[in-house]
This record gives C-alpha cells, sequence and structure tokens, in this order.
C-alpha cells in the first residue's frame, strides 16, 4: 500500500454536523404547523365572509334607504297637498341668494303656481326645484349652488299649484356613512370574537394530536410503553390505537433481539471457546501438527473477534444521542483506561517491538475525566490502539496523547493515537468507519467493524472522531474527542 503524500483529514463530527444541519434547513422548510393553517385558513375565510357580507349588507341598505326616503317625500307631498286644498298658501319668504344652507336631516316644500313659488318652508329657495316641465309627476335629482339634491314633484290637476318637496342627499350619504360605521364596528368585534373563538377550537380540538406527540418524544429504546391520550374523537382513537399496536411491536422485536444477542453470545462464543482449546491440547500432544493447525487458530480467533464486535454493534445500534442518556453514565478517568489498555497489548507489543509511549499534556489544574460509560470508552480506545499495533510495521512507535481542546466555547478531552507506520490514502480514509471495509492490500487479519464501533462510541458520548495521515511522520493518526467534565 502506498504512502499518502499530502494530508489528509476526515472528521466525522464535522460531516455530520454538516448533514445534519443541510438535512435540518430543508425539513423545517418543508414542514409547517397544522394548528396555524387551520387558524389561518378560519382567519382567512372568516375576513372574506365579513367583506363579503358587509359589502352586500351596505349596498342592500342602501337600497332599502332609498326607497325608505323616496316613499317619505311622496307622503310630504301628499299631505301637503291635501293641505294646499283648502287654500291657497300665501308667499311668506323673499328670495334667498348665493348657496343655500338647508338642513340636511329635513324636507323641504315648495307650492309653485305659474312658476312661481307661492309658499314655502322656512329655509327652502324661493325659486322652484324644477321648473323647466308642467304637469311633470315624479322624482328629479337636481343641484343647488352645487349640492345634490333629490325632489318630488306632485301637480294638482284641478288646481293652479304644484307641490315641490326635496331634500339634499348629503343626508342620505351621511346616513350611509353612519350605517358603514356601525356594521364595520359590530363586524370587527365579531370578527375578532370569531378568530378568538376560532383559535380556542382549534388549539382544544388538537390538543390529542399534541399529548401524542409529548409521549411519542418521550419514547426511546428503552421505553416503548403504549400511550394514552383521554379523548373522544374517532380519528384520534384509530390513531392511538394504531401506534400502540406498533409500540407493542416494536418492543416485542425489542425483547426477541436481545434474547437473541443473548443466546447467540453463549451458542456461539461457547463451541468456539471449546473447539480453541482443543485445538491448544492438540498442538501439546502433537507439536508436528502445530504449523499446520495454526491457520485454523488464526480463523478461530478472528470469528471469535468478529462475534464479539457484531454483538456490541447489536447493543450500540438501537442508542441515539438522546437515548444514550439512559447509559449507565458516571465520571471516568481516561489514564486508568488507558493503562489496562496498554496490558492487554503486552504482548503484541513485545513480539513486534513496538514502543508505546503516554504523553500528557492537560493543562495541570484540568483532570481527563469525562462522563461517560467505561467500559464503552474502554472498548473504544481498545480498538483503536489495537489497530494501530496490528497495522504498524516491526519496530514502530506508537505514541497516545491527551490534551485539551476547545471547540465553540467546550472543553474537550482529545485522546489522540499515532503511528509512524503506512498512511491511508484519501479514498480509503473517508470509507474507514464503514461497516466491514478493510483496506486492501494488508496482509492482517479483521472484521472491518473497529472504526465504526469507536465512531459510534464516541457519538453517544457526544464527541467526536477524526482520522487523518500524517505524511511529515509517516503515519495514520486517529483523534478522539470527548467533553470534559
Amino acid at each position: 500500500m502506498a504512502r499518502k503524500k499530502s494530508f489528509e483529514t476526515v472528521d466525522y463530527e464535522g460531516q455530520s454536523e454538516k448533514k445534519s444541519r443541510f438535512t435540518q434547513f430543508f425539513s423545517r422548510r418543508r414542514s409547517y404547523s397544522l394548528r396555524g393553517t387551520l387558524i389561518t385558513s378560519i382567519l382567512l375565510s372568516t375576513l372574506l365572509l365579513w367583506g363579503m357580507s358587509l359589502a352586500i349588507t351596505t349596498y342592500v341598505s342602501w337600497n332599502q334607504t332609498k326607497d325608505v326616503l323616496d316613499e317619505a317625500l311622496v307622503r310630504s307631498a301628499q299631505v301637503l297637498s291635501q293641505l294646499v286644498d283648502r287654500g291657497p298658501p300665501p308667499v311668506r319668504e323673499r328670495p334667498v341668494r348665493g348657496k343655500v344652507d338647508l338642513e340636511d336631516d329635513r324636507f323641504y316644500f315648495q307650492v309653485i303656481s305659474d312658476g312661481r313659488v307661492i309658499a314655502k318652508s322656512s329655509r327652502a329657495p324661493n325659486f322652484p326645484f324644477v321648473r323647466r316641465f308642467k304637469g311633470y309627476k315624479g322624482f328629479a335629482n337636481i343641484s343647488i349652488a352645487g349640492d345634490p339634491w333629490r325632489v318630488f314633484v306632485l301637480p294638482k290637476h284641478h288646481s293652479p299649484y304644484e307641490i315641490q318637496v326635496g331634500h339634499a342627499l348629503e343626508m342620505r350619504h351621511e346616513f350611509l356613512d353612519d350605517l358603514t360605521e356601525e356594521l364595520l364596528f359590530s363586524g370587527l368585534i365579531a370578527l375578532i370574537t370569531s378568530i378568538l373563538l376560532n383559535g380556542l377550537l382549534v388549539f382544544w380540538g388538537l390538543k390529542p394530536l399534541t399529548a401524542i406527540s409529548t409521549q411519542l418524544s418521550r419514547l426511546s429504546p428503552k421505553n416503548l410503553k403504549p400511550i394514552e391520550v383521554r379523548t373522544h374523537a374517532k380519528e384520534i382513537i384509530a390513531i392511538e390505537e394504531s401506534l400502540n399496536m406498533l409500540l407493542t411491536d416494536l418492543e416485542i422485536a425489542r425483547q426477541h433481539e436481545r434474547q437473541f444477542t443473548a443466546d447467540a453470545s453463549h451458542e456461539l462464543r461457547t463451541p468456539l471457546s471449546a473447539i480453541q482449546m482443543k485445538l491448544q491440547l492438540l498442538q501439546r500432544e502433537k507439536p508436528e501438527l502445530a504449523g499446520a493447525l495454526q491457520p485454523l487458530q488464526q480463523d478461530i480467533r478472528r470469528a471469535t473477534h468478529l462475534i464479539e464486535h457484531l454483538l456490541i454493534l447489536a447493543r450500540l445500534d438501537p442508542l441515539t444521542l438522546v437515548s444514550g442518556e439512559q447509559l449507565p453514565m458516571k465520571p471516568v478517568t481516561i489514564l486508568p483506561l488507558l493503562t489496562d489498555v496498554e496490558s492487554l497489548f503486552t504482548q503484541s507489543l513485545m513480539d513486534k517491538v513496538i514502543r508505546l509511549t503516554l504523553t500528557d499534556q492537560m493543562p495541570k489544574n484540568v483532570a481527563p475525566v469525562v462522563m461517560g460509560n467505561e467500559d464503552l470508552l474502554l472498548v473504544a480506545i481498545k480498538n483503536v490502539v489495537g489497530n494501530a499495533v496490528k497495522y504498524a510495521p516491526r519496530g514502530a512507535d506508537i505514541t497516545i496523547t491527551l490534551s485539551q481542546e476547545w471547540r465553540e466555547s467546550k472543553a474537550y478531552l482529545a485522546i489522540i493515537i499515532l503511528d509512524n507506520g503506512t498512511g491511508v490514502d484519501a479514498e480509503a480514509l473517508s470509507r474507514l468507519t464503514q461497516r466491514f471495509y478493510r483496506v486492501l492490500g494488508t496482509e492482517e487479519t479483521g472484521s472491518g467493524l473497529g472504526l465504526s464501533i469507536v465512531k459510534k462510541i464516541v457519538e453517544l458520548h457526544q464527541g467526536s472522531l477524526r482520522l487523518r495521515s500524517r505524511p511529515e511522520v509517516d503515519g495514520f493518526e486517529v483523534s478522539l474527542y470527548l467533553p470534559l467534565l
């Protein structure tokens, strides 16, 4: 395998963080609030209906108001006609010049004879409202001093008199404005009340879904108890029953998986251990077969190693960063773990004449203590150191360095394992944590699961894993970053 000629690094925390942010970004864009959508839809539909009803009511009210006022003009003219029948009224008013100042909330009458006003109301003009036709009966829209008026003309067919009753249209407009303001005010109150009431109804109606969401968020691989929602809604009950059936099936599957893992641990390890013991006895009894039996022993060791890794992954796979908090956690001092790992590889280090050096670069006032699961951390460190010992050449140097690093204002313990063996090319470097992946060209046996397990354990401890080749020292470096206490 060729040595690395350039600096290559793979930071699995950075990759997963970028992927997570990318996924979360588009997930947020696609997601929406059902409660907000319902309230918005109800609000828009209510506003539309309210606007339409306001326009229709205003239009109908305006037409009805016109009819009522026109009828009032007719009745006033008829009453005045009856009074005129008793005798001709005298002219009592002088001509009014310029703009006519009239009250808009009153009717004004005139009695016309031969085109002249012979009687009128107190503030009516002294010229006829309508003067261009004789014998006309009906309504006319006119303008007096620039103001629009509505006039009803009632001629007297058997007398020389003509009755004209009118009023300024401004009165109608003001009435319409007052009516519109009242409708608008009452409509706004009804609209606000409707919005608040519908919002409460939507909140109350979706409360069972909120309860389901809250209970589901509390579930984990170790807690799959059925959810319980107090509601009589058939749709929610159907969802609850379906989810509880699924949770029950998952719990049964989880129990079966745990039972399978326990059975596999016993049923697979026991015969392999027995075969290993029989091979050792056979080698002692017949030393001449030692060479022939050596490949078989290596296959058995590899199978045992693979089974152990598979069982570890079977325990780790159901766990996530959330459920990982349910792992047995306690303050763990890393130095004793490193000592235990070194003792595990004492014979391999001696066989390959490898020098293992531990360097403590931690600040004097900071202890290398993390909150974690001691057994899993031991597995992670053992796998990384085991890989370094396995793939390092004879007479190589392996250095384990402890240091403190800051990431986003948070202190991390860096466990850096560096060997001066052959590096890894860029393509293989990016795939080292894939399950069952092994770099081609190596003569060492392995399962291809070691770094996958390390990555999973580090993630469960809210840490990160970094792999990189170090061409300047002809080596390969694995860094584990764990949050310091």
